[in-house]
């Protein structure tokens, strides 16, 4: 039972992390393009609107790769930790 809880909360915590890259993914990578479309260029305002957008766009790629390696990094992180 301990290991089946184990697995769903690094399952959820995987899922959480992979939408968080996932949101800030556009952003970030703005400011390494440079150019006309960077976060610099439009402000801080246009940069944290972007984040739904990159969410919407990224997210189900993001969470698919992010569950599948991160879930059992988690997990084995989690098991050394007890």
């Amino acid at each position: 039972m301990r290991s089946l809880s184990l697995l769903l909360l690094s399952a959820v915590l995987a899922f959480c992390a992979s939408l968080a890259v996932a949101g800030l993914f556009l952003p970030v990578y703005s400011l390494f393009e440079g150019g006309t479309h960077s976060c610099l260029a439009g402000g801080l305002a246009q940069c944290l609107s972007w984040i739904p957008l990159s969410a919407l766009f990224y997210g189900p790629l993001f969470s698919i790769v992010g569950v599948v390696l991160g879930t059992p990094l988690i997990m084995t992180i989690l098991a050394w930790r007890a």
